[in-house]
């Protein structure tokens, strides 16, 4: 148990302290319960106390520090070894640079917007050298995704 969690000693003489804390974790609960599948809710529905489903849901979907040590090392592998593949538009490969950088923010890792738009100019083709030239020297700086 964690200093977030709550414990009542006396079911049949509740504290107002309890009840409070007994209303908060029923609405937490619920929150919870109205914005996942069904899918998620078996994997939490023995769960009685929100703290203990937060803990879970961030233990599936985000991992240990281990889990997301090595997911931040994947995603930083696959950013700097980015590139358009040769079938693809600008749009699809714009896509799958934001979610790479997406992943990485969501994991706390945050990427200056520079470092991002330097990365999707170089993986443009020689075909865009032209284009590439102009939004270089244009003012870079000032570039947003």
């Amino acid at each position: 148990m964690s200093k977030s969690d709550f414990v009542i000693l006396d079911l049949d003489n509740l504290t107002n302290n309890d009840k409070a804390n007994k209303q908060c974790n029923t609405m937490a609960l619920n929150t919870i319960y109205n914005v996942i599948d069904s899918k998620v809710f078996e994997q939490i529905k023995d769960c009685e106390r929100a703290s203990e489903v937060w803990k879970r849901l961030k233990e599936t979907y985000v991992g240990t520090p281990v889990v997301k040590s090595a997911k931040l090392y994947i995603l930083k592998d696959k950013l700097t070894s980015f590139k358009m593949k040769d079938d693809e538009r600008i749009p699809e490969m714009f896509h799958r640079l934001q979610e790479i950088v997406n992943d990485l923010n969501a994991l706390g890792e945050k990427i200056n917007d520079d470092d991002i738009s330097h990365r999707f100019l170089m993986c443009l083709p020689p075909r865009f050298e032209t284009l590439r030239l102009i939004i270089i020297r244009g003012e870079l700086k000032q570039l947003t995704l």
